[in-house]
């Protein structure tokens, strides 16, 4: 009786269990002619179910640009971003489905890429805080490594993205300045080991996924040193990032 008693107790346990986690999943309403439901996240896969207006769509998950939605009759499938964003809440009011990145959310970029710097190979990596949608502030850690010295350079800057709501490709300015300094590997040394510079740069950026991304840029590098003669040097690199 007592175990008859504690399985009664389990099973309602994990009903009530069950009904809380459902509980907390977005209902929302059709408001377009109909919603398309996809068998996969992503345009490649077939249409397998389509809602009508004015029926209702639960927000299962979302991966990338795409989510899993259960439609009223217990049909699933993934539907995309752009279609979701307009349903509505029961209320009425627009559905809370953010823009793709979550711009609002995320404000850290980190990453690391391979490039030449010089005329020498170059690794670089780096860290950015966004201060707005387009405007980020830039620190860089970079080593190059040449045949007869090697080359640190660390520079802060800033970068603007020119259109942040592009996915798949954005184009980036930047503009800052830099410390070099010089480890010589074979005599003779250089007549000044470190330097000051001052950069800009043109770039872009693209998202993999909407935690992970491309990045590819081009610098112009102005150095300064004792003589009060400038030299130029030039950058390119690619590289990935991670966004959060």
């Amino acid at each position: 009786m007592r175990r008859l008693l504690a399985l009664v107790l389990l099973v309602q346990a994990l009903n009530v269990g069950i009904a809380n986690a459902a509980a907390k999943n977005l209902v929302l309403i059709v408001a377009d002619p109909y919603l398309e439901m996809h068998s996969g996240p992503g345009r490649g896969f077939p249409v397998v179910y389509v809602i009508e207006r004015d029926e209702l769509v639960t927000v299962l998950y979302s991966r990338t640009d795409w989510f899993k939605v259960r439609g009223a009759r217990g049909n699933e499938g993934w539907v995309r971003r752009a279609d979701l964003a307009r349903t509505l809440l029961e209320s009425g009011e627009p559905a809370p489905i953010p823009p793709y990145p979550e711009f609002a959310s995320h404000r850290w970029e980190l990453g690391a890429g391979y490039g030449v710097y010089n005329r020498e190979n170059l690794v670089t990596a780096y860290a950015d805080f966004g201060l707005t949608r387009s405007l980020d502030v830039e620190l860089v850690v970079q080593q190059a490594f040449g045949t007869l010295d090697d080359r640190y350079v660390a520079s802060v800057g800033v970068r603007h993205t020119f259109i942040p709501e592009w996915k798949w490709f954005s184009p980036t300015a930047g503009l800052g300045t830099a410390y070099q300094y010089i480890q010589d590997k074979v005599p003779p040394a250089p007549l000044q080991k470190s330097n000051e510079m001052a950069y800009v740069s043109v770039g872009a950026r693209g998202f993999i996924t909407r935690r992970f991304l491309w990045r590819a840029d081009w610098r112009h590098y102005v150095v300064f040193n004792n003589q009060n003669a400038y030299k130029d040097l030039e950058e390119w690199k690619f590289g990935l990032a991670v966004f959060f």
